[in-house]
């Protein structure tokens, strides 16, 4: 198999990476810079795969990149949080989804390439004081998936069957859940290298956010498996399967879960500052019938949790929580996008609707046909009247890009149509 890109365009790509804006997201020139590190990231999963030289990996850690694709994940994320809503209520009959698509997909090309990085300690290491930042981030994915936030999708509706917004809203969960699922790897792999991480991102870890108690919860309700129509399926190498109970295999998320528990009660320093109540007790408790000899077989160390688990079992508890008094540095690119973009959430919406859904975004489509080689998937639904949803025969003279039944339908729409008609 050829590489997807070759080495100089891989330098040309990891110099050129810089910081989206937030109002920029969509753009024309946006769409390029999603374009580059998509490329990046498949090309980084192929040299993985194969066992090559992860030359990606290490230019990025070189040129200083890391932090910057940190950035990319959390300013998808906020946009997903604040303008998407936006967007939908000033547009409400939209004829694609492919645009909003990529959009919300740079988060998983983000994560993915992260994944891949932080798998190495020198990739831990390049975060710096951005592993708070990440942390965060990830911590807030993996959470909405432990409590079912964005599970609410279904795995084989088709999408001609549902209407732009409605398939906007299955994309936009189906991307979160993935996120979700690649944050726990990320999780797993800035645990394995812990040394490395600032006391502001470990007592995160013990006291702010919990981080056994989460993986308890995921443990039992395995989010990555779904009953739908009678059949179950499983999440496994980043796909929904049908699950094969004969197999017993261990999905990747899972594996990661249990191996994150394993470093976190082999760590000397998060073991000796999280205090063990009642309530945390009888949780990882409970942990203890999960630990068959099918699981231990498929991943040995585990055998190293149940005996920690068991010392647990004949540990004290404690009655009070004892929070140890440090000062802690506090996420920066959440909050700096947040107070830079304040109060300016619509506006933004109102512009980005001109060029997500105006004439240029066929050429984006066209544009990135070879990254994404499934682009038929999220083809226009044409010939569909954009206001009563019908059957249309005509369209806007003035943009050919808007159909409509009716030149009442037409009318009636004007409102919300001129705002992207060029």
């Amino acid at each position: 198999m050829m590489d997807i890109i070759s080495q100089n365009e891989v330098d040309f790509f990891i110099d050129h990476i810089k910081e989206s804006k937030l109002n920029e997201l969509g753009s024309k020139i946006w769409y390029d810079s999603h374009d580059r590190l998509q490329k990046l990231n498949q090309q980084a999963t192929f040299d993985a795969t194969e066992g090559r030289e992860e030359y990606i990996k290490d230019q990025l850690i070189s040129y200083g990149k890391v932090p910057v694709i940190v950035h990319e994940a959390i300013c998808v994320a906020i946009w997903r949080e604040k303008v998407l809503p936006e967007v939908l209520g000033i547009i409400s009959n939209p004829t694609q989804s492919f645009t909003l698509y990529f959009v919300l997909f740079h988060e998983t090309v983000a994560i993915g390439l992260l994944q891949k990085i932080l798998f190495h300690e020198e990739g831990v290491q390049s975060l710096g004081n951005y592993a708070l930042d990440l942390f965060d981030h990830i911590i807030f994915s993996i959470t909405h998936i432990a409590i079912g936030k964005t599970n609410n999708f279904q795995i084989s509706s088709k999408i001609s069957d549902t209407s732009v917004v409605d398939e906007i809203v299955e994309h936009k969960h189906k991307i979160q859940f993935e996120v979700g699922i690649g944050c726990i790897g990320i999780l797993f792999n800035m645990l394995l290298h812990i040394k490395n991480l600032s006391l502001s991102v470990t007592t995160r870890m013990t006291t702010n956010n919990d981080v056994p108690m989460l993986i308890c919860q995921l443990l039992n309700v395995k989010p990555w498996i779904k009953l739908e129509n009678d059949k179950k399926y499983i999440f496994q190498d980043n796909s929904w399967k049908i699950m094969d109970e004969k197999e017993n295999i261990v999905p990747k998320q899972e594996a990661h879960l249990w191996l994150s528990l394993h470093e976190f009660f082999t760590s000397e320093q998060l073991r000796n500052s999280y205090e063990i109540t009642q309530f945390r007790k009888k949780n990882l408790m409970q942990l203890q019938h999960l630990l068959n000899d099918c699981l231990l077989d498929q991943i040995p160390p585990l055998i190293h949790l149940r005996q920690c688990l068991y010392q647990l079992s004949l540990t004290e508890v404690s009655t009070l929580l004892k929070r140890p008094l440090i000062i802690e540095l506090n996420a920066e690119i959440r909050t700096t996008i947040l107070n830079t973009y304040a109060k300016q959430w619509k506006k933004i919406a109102r512009t980005q609707v001109a060029y997500l859904f105006g004439n240029d975004s066929y050429d984006v489509a066209k544009s990135l046909s070879e990254t994404y080689e499934n682009i038929d998937h999220f083809e226009a639904k044409e010939n569909i009247c954009a206001y009563c949803r019908k059957p249309a025969k005509k369209r806007c003279s003035k943009c050919k890009n808007q159909w409509y039944c009716s030149r009442k339908c037409q009318v009636t729409n004007w409102d919300e149509h001129k705002i992207v008609c060029q």
